[in-house]
């Protein structure tokens, strides 16, 4: 079983996406691998899914979590 952790051109694709939409990701992340996807969960819950290749070239899905789970919190002065 791949440890997509340590998958460099997964990691990657990540990467980018995460950054493009100001995203982040504590290392409390977990992937469950699937037919021709990944699946990246926080808390449980679905965040994003990752197409794998040759069927998607590490194509980026997001859930009705990914918001909620990976937009950093901000500080609010009060």
């Amino acid at each position: 079983m791949t440890n997509w952790k340590e998958h460099n051109e997964f990691q990657q694709a990540l990467r980018i996406h995460l950054s493009n939409r100001g995203f982040t990701l504590n290392d409390d992340e977990t992937y469950q691998s699937g037919i021709d996807c990944v699946g990246v969960f926080v808390e449980n819950k679905l965040v994003l899914s990752v197409g794998l290749p040759p069927v998607s070239n590490y194509e980026i899905e997001e859930t009705e979590h990914t918001s909620k789970y990976l937009r950093p919190h901000m500080a609010v002065a009060v």
